[in-house]
């Protein structure tokens, strides 16, 4: 039998497998998008697009090949390990009684044939992989390779969108759902990451189950006690850490819709003798195990049972995970402007993360949101934005620094929520009116400063040029106001810079 924290970290490791062949693909795909975008004749396009598909072809062909040698030696070690890690905790109820795992034949049987599964799983998964161009369509990879970069070169060849406006519209979709496997018949896609994951876990839990019954008849047994731990999904808990006969185990599996052992099951069902081998938890440890769980933790006004905070604290992993190839994405188009808006918000999520593991007082586990090419220089560059946003900062005359200087976009979309500390300096009117934002230390717009009357000196009768603050109102998450009024004295010397003329 395996624990639930062992099950945990075999479901991680599982999805962890196609990790390096979703990441080569990213990154592959950006970097010739980006090339794409940079193009300005149809004719070079036409070239360039024909030597960059041959290319990425044979790329993607000769990766593959090394990546799935790689994978396929990962998956076996992965599926020994836990079959001889499960097998060990049997044997040790019956102590003299059991053969040792690697003497014993036709476990070695079972689990050279789990192991050839799912390695011909994993590379029949291969076969189906593909991406989700632009307009989000799901397609094989060398079709979702030429829709993509079509996409960026039309963008900017037609004026339709800037240069880094058309590379971050080619690359959403990659970046948001990665490598995709494709079922060519139903046209239903799934990420690589949750199709592997789910097929290793499938395989790994049939594996179980006969290892488990080969222990339970060479052993002698007549019975079987499902294993138990505190934070139990409500479909098991009722059941879990309790015996039953063989008969009484056999009907209670088949009417579970989650089988044990099987799908995201963190329980797992190992052979006793009815009688003789005692429960592993007392009836009082188990209603423990309900009571605690049921009662759960209250955060943001919100009741969790443990359960619920678990799958809450695993739903913000999976985002992190997202939000960690978003900035390998920007990486690869040279997305700058991106990258800094996703450094910002990988590290609200990491923040979040951090407090909602707090507060439900649940462990940080930091090995479940890594990911393959996410390293010492990807860190290093969010440190050196939240270092930038650490705090407020002024120049030797007052004035303050401005973090992200806007004026040269077209039409800028300031957002709600942005980087902590934030000031940012845009144009309107024209570029004839300058506006400055401040963000607040959670990031939310707070104020904003202007050194005109958004062309209306009626509904902005201040100072001598129109000159006006705004303060912005939050309520329940959103602004629900931003009411004018004169600049301040300080106001005046922090933006002297743009209010001289006033």
């Amino acid at each position: 039998m395996l624990t639930p924290e062992q099950i945990a970290a075999l479901r991680d490791a599982a999805g962890k497998v196609a990790d390096p062949i979703n990441d080569f693909l990213l990154d592959d795909i950006a970097r010739r998008i980006a090339g794409a975008g940079q193009l300005t004749s149809t004719a070079a396009y036409q070239v360039w697009r024909a030597q960059q598909l041959g290319l990425s072809r044979r790329k993607i062909k000769k990766r593959l090949r090394q990546l799935l040698g790689v994978n396929r030696r990962m998956l076996k070690e992965l599926l020994t390990q836990a079959a001889e890690v499960g097998y060990n905790f049997d044997i040790r109820q019956f102590p003299g009684r059991a053969v040792p795992f690697h003497k014993n034949e036709a476990i070695q049987q079972i689990v050279a044939a789990a192991v050839k599964l799912a390695q011909d799983d994993f590379t029949n998964l291969t076969q189906t992989i593909g991406m989700v161009d632009p307009f989000g369509n799901a397609m094989p990879l060398q079709s979702a390779y030429r829709a993509c970069i079509d996409y960026a070169f039309e963008q900017v060849f037609t004026g339709a969108a800037d240069y880094n406006t058309a590379i971050r519209r080619a690359t959403k979709n990659l970046a948001k759902m990665g490598v995709r496997v494709i079922d060519y018949e139903s046209g239903v896609h799934t990420s690589l990451e949750a199709a592997v994951r789910r097929n290793i876990m499938g395989g790994l839990g049939l594996m179980n189950e006969k290892i488990e019954q080969q222990n339970h008849d060479d052993l002698g047994c007549d019975g079987w006690e499902i294993s138990a731990h505190a934070n139990s999904a409500p479909d098991h808990e009722p059941i879990q850490g309790r015996q039953y006969s063989d008969a009484e185990y056999e009907a209670l599996n088949n009417s579970l819709v989650r089988r044990i052992g099987t799908l995201n099951c963190g329980h797992a069902a190992f052979p006793i003798i009815l009688g003789v081998n005692s429960p592993q938890y007392t009836p009082e440890e188990l209603e423990k195990f309900r009571a605690d769980n049921e009662k759960g933790v209250t955060i943001d006004g919100r009741h969790y049972t443990m359960y619920e905070a678990t799958q809450m604290q695993r739903r913000i992993e999976r985002s992190i995970r997202t939000q960690k190839r978003r900035i390998l994405v920007d990486e690869s188009a040279g997305d700058q402007d991106k990258l800094l808006t996703d450094r910002i918000r990988f590290q609200r999520l990491r923040q979040e993360y951090k407090r909602f593991s707090k507060a439900a007082g649940l462990r940080k586990q930091d090995e479940r949101m890594e990911v393959a090419g996410f390293g010492v220089k990807q860190s290093a560059g969010v440190r050196a934005t939240v270092e930038k946003y650490s705090k407020v900062r002024y120049h030797e005359d007052g004035t303050v620094v401005v973090t992200d200087d806007w004026t040269q976009r077209e039409h800028p979309h300031i957002p709600q929520r942005y980087a902590q500390n934030a000031v940012v300096d845009t144009v309107s009117q024209n570029g004839r009116q300058r506006d400055r934002t401040f963000f607040d230390e959670n990031g939310r717009q707070i104020r904003q400063v202007s050194n005109g009357p958004h062309g209306n000196r009626k509904r902005h009768p201040y100072g001598r040029g129109g000159e006006h603050a705004h303060d912005i109102i939050w309520k329940d998450g959103k602004i629900i106001g931003r009411p004018p009024r004169e600049i301040t004295d300080a106001e005046r010397k922090e933006s002297a810079d743009i209010l001289e003329s006033n």
